[in-house]
Order: C-alpha cells, then structure tokens, then sequence
C-alpha cells in the first residue's frame, strides 16, 4: 500500500499503463478514506439525517 489512496491509485494506473480498471467494491482503505472525508466536513441539518445512514453503511462494510 502507498502512503495514501490517491498513492495506490497513481500506483495501479502505473502499472496499468495509464488505464485504470475500476472495481464496483470498495476496498477497504477506500472505505476508511471516505469515512475521513465525512469526518472532516460540514454540513447542514437537513443532510444529517443521510450522511449519518450513509456512513453507518459505509462502518458496516468495514466490519464485515
């Protein structure tokens, strides 16, 4: 693993040949990384209700 997500990514496109393949699941550094996003943002009232159901989710997956 790199130093951070976007270090995997520019690692995977590397060995790749500049062409990434996405995946539809999320790996786990992904998962953390978002959470991190969420964590340092703001947000308004009406979008608590849904970044809270978003990431309890996004916990879940993590703990599976």
């Amino acid at each position: 693993m790199g130093k951070s997500i976007v270090d995997d990514i520019k690692k995977t496109a590397k060995k790749t040949g500049g062409r990434q393949n996405f995946k539809t699941d999320l790996t786990e550094v992904e998962l953390k990384y978002l959470l991190g996003l969420i964590a340092n943002s703001e947000f308004k009232g009406v979008d608590l209700q849904t970044i809270y159901s978003i990431t309890a989710k996004i916990q879940n997956k993590l703990l599976k």
